[in-house]
């Protein structure tokens, strides 16, 4: 296929003799004249090399080489220039640009170094290739459990195939990791990848997005634009959330993919695409199928094989390995010369229920390396994630305490939830809303409690201690509880006869008659 090189000049006559001349030597040519026409280029199609003058009516061509870069890194820019030569020149070359002329120009100068940024393009292309190749992409997939094992191994038997391949799972399992791991171990590794997330996109533009559009085809449509389909054309086409898709669209989705060809929007040419469908979703389709939200055709037909990604909840013997791997990476990544976990730590990320799974974990321990000096506590770790460890941790101490003393579940209730209070008080440095923050409950709840055990609470200080007298309420408390009904206190009457303990439960019934006076 013929290399794509974009000239940028806004002097027509100059443009169409430079897109002449490469055209002659067998390159595909085509001029712009502004830089948000470039920019437009660069976002709807990939070029092979960039000419680009520096005076430009809408603005200045230096300026616009690093976001080039940005769009397209691996597109060599050479730059065309008549004003401030050397100056001009330098700052281009130092911004990006791979060489430049000054005008005016011989063309059979810009052939030679035309030829020779594009011979570069090709060796950094094929290194990349050769790279690729030696890395499957499933090593960054880590684990040992039984269901995460057997996925992958599918994965890895289908992977050398052009079957269609559909990955469900939670969100954060790895599903996006995956589809790449099938793409590199695939005799299209070669081609690109390209990603759409259906549920991103909305549903006007979904079908301009991933079947391209014809200038004219709707308002606003100024230019033609090359679909995902066409971009992914040797390669593999990432359907992300495809659950989400509308209706309408699945049918346009499943006609592509039996006959390997496209219609733009607003084009009636057949446009022929040879692509692979990986498709991800965090919903289960066999459900959304028969609750007619989803095609059953489409279903089938991207059955061809079918991977599940268990949540981290269901593979917490994979836990250990999961948090080194990413501690490694964090280490490396904020360039920290060690990051350890403390034995409480473990213990806050070992029961946390991790609804957001690996991609949540990764984000945890990268937060908590940062703000740590090298050995991670449970102050380094999120408030969710700190909550279910010390909820955790108190019962399990309450229960063993209990358990020796032979005490009753009531009293041994009161002692764990006063317990953690004094400890989430102690770690807010006495300050209620955070300590309620902590223990995920309302400020007005913790205030009833902090009364109800009679704890001292402080709000600036030392940490609280157990009752030695009456609670001091802050200064600026919670809305009362609401009123009980006026049989309220024969309630409370009744359920004291029925306790095991008279004299404890009336002088809870007193105290609580006092709060609500």
């Amino acid at each position: 296929m013929p290399e794509q090189i974009l000239v940028v000049e806004d002097d027509d006559n100059l443009a169409f003799v430079l897109c002449e001349a490469l055209q002659r030597r067998g390159y595909r040519a085509e001029a712009v004249g502004t830089l948000a026409a470039l920019r437009e280029r660069l976002t709807a199609a990939p070029h092979d090399l960039v000419l680009l003058d520096l005076r430009l009516p809408d603005g200045d061509g230096l300026e616009a080489i690093p976001q080039c870069r940005e769009l397209a890194p691996d597109t060599p820019i050479i730059v065309m220039t008549a004003y401030a030569v050397r100056r001009a020149a330098t700052e281009a070359l130092r911004r990006g640009a791979y060489d430049f002329f000054t005008k005016p120009l011989k063309i059979s100068e810009i052939e030679i170094v035309v030829e020779r940024a594009l011979e570069r393009r090709r060796l950094q292309q094929r290194i990349a290739t050769l790279e690729a190749s030696r890395v499957t992409g499933f090593e960054e997939l880590v684990g040992s459990s039984q269901a995460f094992v057997h996925a992958l191994e599918a994965a890895r038997r289908g992977a050398p195939t052009d079957l269609t391949v559909l990955i469900e799972g939670e969100s954060g399992t790895g599903k996006e990791l995956l589809a790449q791991a099938i793409h590199r171990g695939s005799a299209r590794k070669g081609g690109p990848l390209v990603a759409v997330n259906c549920a991103a996109i909305p549903e006007g533009l979904l079908e301009s997005e991933l079947f391209g559009h014809e200038r004219g085809a709707f308002t606003g449509a100024i230019r033609t634009r090359v679909g995902r389909f066409e971009l992914a054309r040797g390669g593999t086409l990432f359907l992300d959330e495809i659950g989400d898709m509308p209706l309408g669209m699945q049918a346009k989705i499943l006609r592509a993919i039996e006959e390997r060809r496209i219609e733009r929007v607003g084009g009636n040419r057949p446009i022929d695409v040879d692509v692979r469908i990986i498709a991800a979703t965090n919903q289960t389709l066999g459900q959304l199928v028969e609750g007619g939200r989803f095609r059953a055709d489409l279903f089938y037909r991207l059955h061809g094989i079918q991977l599940r990604l268990p949540p981290l909840r269901e593979r917490l013997d994979d836990l250990p390995e999961l948090i080194n791997t990413f501690l490694d990476h964090a280490q490396r990544k904020l360039s920290r010369t060690t990051a350890t976990l403390s034995d409480q730590a473990l213990q806050c990320l070992w029961v946390h229920p991790w609804p957001g799974n690996v991609r949540e974990l990764k984000h945890v321990l990268e937060g908590a390396v940062l703000l740590s000096d090298g050995v991670i506590r449970p102050e380094h770790l999120p408030p969710a994630v700190q909550t279910a460890g010390v909820k955790k941790l108190a019962t399990a101490s309450a229960t063993a305490s209990a358990t020796a003393s032979g005490r009753s579940l009531d009293e041994t209730l009161d002692d764990v939830e006063r317990q953690m209070i004094l400890e989430a008080l102690g770690r807010a440095g006495g300050v209620q809303v955070r300590a309620a923050r902590v223990l995920g409950i309302t400020e007005q709840s913790l205030w009833y409690r902090i009364k109800k055990h009679g704890i001292q609470a402080r709000v600036t200080g030392s940490p609280p201690t157990g009752p030695s007298e009456p609670a001091s309420l802050p200064a600026a408390r919670p809305a009362r509880p609401a009123e009980l009904p006026a049989n309220a206190e024969e309630a409370l009457d009744r359920s004291v006869t029925r306790s095991r303990s008279a004299g404890r439960n009336l002088g809870r019934n007193r105290a609580f008659k006092d709060l609500l006076a």
